[in-house]
């Protein structure tokens, strides 16, 4: 089975959801879910009993059109006052205790030979030593392969544990944060990570970064024009680093998971043929007619779209799903009038294109 190019990092909510259980990832595409709450939305129903985790998050993950999807709790996220109280319970409750966590991803054991399990450290959480190994020997015996993820902060000790249980079947997740790859203060900081995983033979390795910065807002898009503070390079320099795939967060920024807030229309459109971001944005404050009347006409209309039309790798089609949904919008099929789904056309767009340029043997 191929190992895969790209692996799209998806924080699961609703319009994610819509994203995974509609797209086709094919053969060298992996998605990686991270899941932060045990509920897709809170139950409020008091006839039926609250259904399990595995039996909210299996049948997703079931029908997520991939050969693999790597699953995580994620151990590096840290709660915040802004969070829903749904999300600081799962991350305190479950994540925050390796047990627990290790019995969640248990749970998912009858589709062990499509779900890979990510562990990572829990040294900087609850102080335990040695909690990669340990994680390991639970999950080795229920799954044919598990995935490892490190960042800069521990990553000399993960990696003296990593080495002592890694298999040619697993793979190695080496998360750049927000490392900016164009930066040479940036790379002076992270160099110690790129020169030891150009020797490291185990497993495969997977280079993560954020490629949008988490400053980037609606509100603060430059309408039409290039965000300066994104650095998608990353899918054209990973083999250079040793890597045998890449990853981000499918088009858009990291999600810090925080609720609230007004809305504010905006959209982050990819440029396959440059390879960068532009925003669009509306100018009233919160309404959401700007969708309709300034950013899909703008986004129909701009060089990006243009480029990728004349393209030859043909990025803008009637199968891009993204563009199909920007166009429907704009016919009436579609309504607009939706800030999630602007999050979604990003995503599709996104994804599709990086599947071209996979497919096609540019990355």
């Amino acid at each position: 089975m191929s190992k895969p190019v790209y692996t799209p990092v998806i924080r699961y909510r609703q319009e994610e959801k819509k994203v995974l259980t509609s797209f086709d990832f094919g053969d060298k595409i992996y998605p990686y879910i991270e899941i932060f709450k045990k509920l897709e939305r809170v139950h409020t129903s008091k006839k039926k009993s609250e259904p399990t985790f595995h039996e909210v998050h299996l049948p997703i993950l079931r029908d997520i059109k991939s050969n693999k999807v790597f699953v995580d709790l994620p151990v590096h996220l840290k709660t915040s006052t802004k969070m829903k109280k749904e999300v600081v319970e799962f991350l305190t409750q479950v994540i925050g205790n390796r047990q627990a966590r290790t019995a969640h991803l248990i749970g998912l054991k009858s589709l062990n030979n499509k779900i890979i399990p990510v562990i990572s450290t829990y040294s900087q959480r609850t102080g335990e030593p040695n909690s990669i190994i340990g994680q390991e020997n639970d999950l080795r015996p229920v799954f044919n392969s598990l995935g490892f993820r490190t960042s800069s902060s521990t990553f000399d000790n993960d990696m003296k544990q990593i080495i002592k249980v890694a298999t040619a079947d697993d793979y190695l997740f080496v998360d750049l944060e927000e490392y900016c790859l164009a930066s040479d203060d940036d790379i002076y900081a992270i160099d110690f990570m790129l020169h030891f995983i150009k020797s490291f033979t185990l497993c495969p390795v997977i280079i993560l970064n954020s490629s949008i910065h988490h400053s980037t807002t609606n509100a603060g898009l430059d309408h039409g024009k290039r965000i300066d503070k994104a650095d998608n390079s990353l899918q054209y320099s990973f083999k250079s680093y040793g890597a045998k795939g890449f990853g981000d967060y499918a088009g858009l920024k990291k999600d810090v998971l925080e609720g609230g807030g007004r809305i504010s229309p905006g959209f982050i459109f990819y440029d396959a043929v440059e390879n960068s971001y532009y925003g669009y944005k509306g100018n009233k404050k919160g309404e959401l007619e700007d969708f309709l009347d300034i950013i899909i006409p703008a986004v129909l209309k701009s060089d990006g779209a243009n480029r990728m039309l004349k393209s030859t790798e043909r990025y803008l089609d009637s199968l891009n799903p993204g563009w199909k949904l920007i166009n429907e919008m704009s016919t009436g099929i579609e309504n607009p009038r939706s800030q999630s789904k602007f999050k979604r056309i990003s995503m599709l767009h996104y994804l599709y294109c990086i599947k071209k340029k996979v497919q096609m043997g540019i990355v």
